[in-house]
């Protein structure tokens, strides 16, 4: 279930089963801001499956100067980054783009590796 666009809005449904059937339902948005406090226990587990690549997500592989993003219905920063960059490697006159989105900005500055593998 898609609660929120972008990872605004984390979703909830408690569900009341009888005899194997759903008798009520109660869905609820709950939104993603500074009031939830990370779980700590949660936290240690990723930084712990993360640490072995922790060298290999940090290197620095390019840099961009302004924020790519894909938030847009139409189009946007990250589908021009991607489009130019596969005219300049193939011999394609030209590219398209799946208006699907996905994944969060990458704000100007260094992008890493990781920035590559967390769209």
């Amino acid at each position: 279930m898609q609660s929120g666009c972008h990872g605004s809005f984390l979703g909830r449904i408690d569900l009341e089963v009888s005899d194997g059937k759903i008798t009520n339902y109660l869905h609820q948005l709950i939104e993603v801001d500074a009031s939830i406090t990370p779980d700590p226990s949660i936290t240690n587990i990723i930084e712990r499956e993360l640490a072995p690549f922790k060298e290999m997500l940090d290197t620095v592989v390019g840099e961009t100067a302004t924020a790519l993003n894909r938030y847009t219905m139409l189009e946007s920063t990250m589908d021009n980054f991607l489009l130019q960059s596969i005219l300049d490697v193939s011999s394609a006159e030209m590219a398209f783009s799946n208006g699907w989105r996905y994944g969060g900005p990458v704000i100007p500055g260094p992008v890493t590796m990781n920035d590559l593998y967390n769209p």
